[in-house]
């Protein structure tokens, strides 16, 4: 008996460079970078992929066109040492990912004043992969307090895409 596939892991790879990318358009970065699975002791902003691109469903019709439907869960963690004015640095970095689980839903936000919506998904360099959706799985909030009083804030989040090909 044939095992079945659980994942794409073709359709993973392209995923991680294209929503880094994604990512780092986000308009409320203010010259800031995300980078991949990386923080800094004390600071940073790290995009990271919690399990590869899982298979949801794998079907096959008579002609042997396949359908796949792909989820690809994240994490965007936001580290920051709080010092004076704690509350204030807390509740901006809550907004900053409330905003950015905002922006890649699709939806309007609001940066300095100035709106800004994602209009559409880039495309995906790995066979005929689109994005359908992004969506947050939580709300920002505060993931881990380290000794050093180092605060991880994290929005968890799935992106949904398809993939189709013929056998």
């Amino acid at each position: 008996m044939a095992q079945q596939k659980l994942f794409d892991v073709d359709g993973a790879d392209a995923v991680t460079k294209v929503l880094l990318a994604l990512l780092n358009t986000f308009p409320g970065l203010g010259g800031k970078t995300i980078l991949f699975s990386t923080l800094s002791e004390t600071s940073g902003i790290g995009f990271f992929p919690t399990s590869g691109a899982a298979l949801l469903s794998n079907d096959e019709d008579i002609t042997g066109h396949v359908k796949q439907v792909c989820l690809y869960p994240f994490n965007v963690i936001c580290r920051i040492a709080p010092r004076a004015e704690a509350e204030t640095l807390k509740i901006r970095t809550k907004e900053f990912l409330d905003a950015l689980g905002k922006w890649l839903e699709l939806q309007p936000i609001a940066v300095d004043g100035q709106p800004y919506k994602l209009k559409e998904y880039p495309a995906l360099d790995s066979g005929n992969r689109v994005i359908k959706s992004i969506s947050r799985t939580n709300p920002a909030h505060l993931n881990a307090v380290y000794d050093d009083r180092v605060e991880d804030w994290i929005i968890s989040a799935t992106l949904r895409y398809e993939n189709e090909f013929d056998k």
